[in-house]
């Protein structure tokens, strides 16, 4: 979102932007409604939404060595410990639990990755979050490590952009649009 405000204020200055949690479960309902647009995780959706690939990328697991402290971190380890997980869907089932059917000792589930850093900070939860993720987390709390996870996780599925057909030929949808695109490709190619 700030690169994309920043973009507007120089190219679109009048355009406004309304941002709402969308769930992957409920977003073809919330495109169907009015919404212009999400950026999400989706698996089948009616053929009046449009969806482009935006970013992809592995996972790795996030910690506070002060707290959390790991060698090598076993699959066995891995489960044992207390987790935080980021579930849309406000339950208790993580990317970990869809892939492996197997359930994690989560102590705390929130909906967005905005505060995962100041929830692991302090603590030995782990968090399993996307690698770009990680990455911006630790810009403004470096002292969190990353491991690898002791498993793989199949990252084929990518955070998309999703619109309506309806807004195809909408100007202001597709500039903001588009914007979206620019700068999802600069943050994977960086």
């Amino acid at each position: 979102m700030p690169p994309l405000l920043r973009v507007l204020e120089r190219e679109a200055p009048h355009m406004r932007i309304v941002a709402i949690p969308v769930q992957f479960r409920t977003v073809a309902a919330a495109l169907s409604a009015g919404l212009d647009a999400a950026i999400t995780v989706a698996d089948e959706l009616p053929t009046t939404i449009r969806r482009v690939s935006l970013l992809r990328g592995g996972f790795t697991c996030l910690y506070d060595p002060r707290h959390a402290r790991l060698r090598t971190l076993t699959e066995a380890e891995y489960f044992a410990r207390e987790h935080v997980i980021v579930s849309y869907n406000g339950d208790l089932r993580g990317i970990v639990e869809d892939a492996f059917g197997k359930t994690r000792k989560v102590r705390c589930s929130i909906a967005s990755f905005a505060n995962l850093g100041a929830l692991i900070d302090g603590t030995a939860m782990l968090a399993t979050v996307p690698t770009l993720v990680a990455d911006h987390i630790r810009k403004t709390r470096p002292h969190l490590k990353t491991k690898p996870l002791p498993f793989s996780i199949d990252t084929s599925s990518s955070s998309e952009l999703l619109w309506p057909v309806a807004t195809e030929d909408d100007e202001p949808c597709r500039f903001a649009r588009a914007k979206i695109i620019e700068i999802a490709r600069g943050l994977s190619a960086r």
